[in-house]
């Protein structure tokens, strides 16, 4: 039985789309974690079978199966076509740079149409696991390990880069037209990047960040996948742009936090200081941009397409750029997640109920792993058991 029958016969999966909770919830980011090569099947076909729209009273169990099977059916063939027409599109017109992002796990092509038009083709990945650390790629390909676990990028200079306030990477004015720099920092690390318009990046553990050396045109562009704080510098001419592969958040001078994790289902973006304007990638264009003001959050959800905004104290949120994290009446599941990148640790549920619970506190990350789970067994009863040097379990 392949996996789309088995999720067919599962009631757990239809009580999954149907009836969410933190039960069910919790016990399916357990299966998932534990069975990683069947996570991108089992969420895409959740997310098709979902978007149609069916209210759970309407159907019965056995229509229900009828429908799924009928996605099963035509699911493989649809993606295949797609996938076939964005790689022949990637591979025609950049096959060098293409290939250089696959061999390390690349999330993106990128499409200069003209000056005044871009595209980013998207999709979504996580970060390669066989990378050792932080590494830079240039645009011309080659590739730069940063070595330190919180390194630092200065682009503020022209014609060279600053690594970690000591060696300088030269640069040239044509490779500034070639395309862009990608960033790309592994579980366990964290960076600072002084962008070449002195916008200041903080990139937490498990993030990419796709940007130009030089930026040129009507906007500041740039691509995040994972977790970033922003300090944007002010230009009313030219708009900065944080690109994600569901939103893109607009600002001219401000202070944010964008989490945009590939395996989250929100992206979240918090406001400290200024003003920034959320919008769909794909929305129409009679839909109205959100905009948040300061200590508000925005609250996308990948599944259903909808936002929310909530009152928050933004400090909270961007208080992991100094090695803390603040929680409050939050899912644990969702604080050891953090745990996880972090430290670069994979954490087992004994029993996937543990993560339901809503715990609050304060924890400093600078401290060693064995005193954070102590803390953590402080404010929630749980108990952490090491498997080896990089799994543990949570009872």
């Amino acid at each position: 039985m392949d996996i789309y029958e088995r999720l067919v016969e599962n009631p757990l999966f239809f009580k999954w789309i149907y009836h969410p909770g933190p039960e069910i919830d919790s016990w399916w980011k357990t299966y998932l974690e534990l069975n990683p090569t069947e996570a991108d099947q089992i969420l895409l076909f959740k997310q098709r079978f979902k978007a149609l729209g069916y209210s759970v009273e309407k159907l019965s169990t056995p229509e229900k199966k009828i429908l799924a099977r009928k996605i099963v059916s035509g699911l493989e063939s649809i993606d295949a076509k797609r996938n076939r027409r964005l790689l022949m599109v990637g591979l025609a017109k950049y096959a060098a740079i293409a290939l250089l992002f696959f061999s390390i796990g690349s999330v993106f092509v990128y499409l200069k149409m003209d000056k005044q038009t871009r595209k980013w083709v998207i999709a979504e990945s996580s970060i390669p696991t066989q990378l050792q650390g932080p590494v830079l790629i240039l645009p011309e390909g080659s590739s730069i390990p940063l070595k330190k676990t919180e390194s630092s990028l200065d682009y503020s200079k022209p014609d060279q880069i600053l690594l970690n306030n000591e060696a300088v990477i030269k640069q040239s004015r044509e490779s500034e037209k070639i395309a862009n720099n990608q960033l790309i920092i592994p579980f366990g690390n964290r960076s600072k990047v002084t962008l070449s318009d002195n916008t200041i990046v903080w990139l937490n553990a498990g993030s990419r960040l796709i940007y130009p050396s030089r930026f040129t045109g009507e906007r500041r562009e740039v691509l995040l996948f994972g977790e970033a704080y922003f300090e944007v510098a002010k230009n009313a001419e030219m708009p900065f742009v944080v690109k994600t592969t569901s939103i893109e958040v607009k600002v001219l001078g401000t202070e944010f936090n964008v989490s945009a994790y590939p395996d989250d289902n929100v992206v979240q973006t918090v406001l400290k200081n200024g003003s920034v304007s959320i919008r769909r990638n794909h929305g129409n264009i009679f839909e109205k941009e959100l905009v948040l003001i300061p200590n508000q959050m925005a609250l996308f959800d990948k599944t259903t397409q909808d936002s929310k905004i909530y009152t928050v104290d933004a400090n909270d949120y961007i208080i992991w750029t100094k090695g803390l994290l603040s929680f409050d009446d939050l899912e644990m599941s969702r604080v050891l997640k953090s745990l996880e990148r972090y430290y670069n640790i994979q954490i087992r549920y004994a029993d996937p109920m543990v993560g339901s619970q809503r715990i609050s506190g304060k924890l400093d990350l600078n401290k060693s792993l064995n005193e954070v789970f102590e803390y953590m067994s402080k404010v929630s009863y749980a108990k952490f058991k090491k498997l080896d040097d990089r799994n543990y379990q949570i009872k």
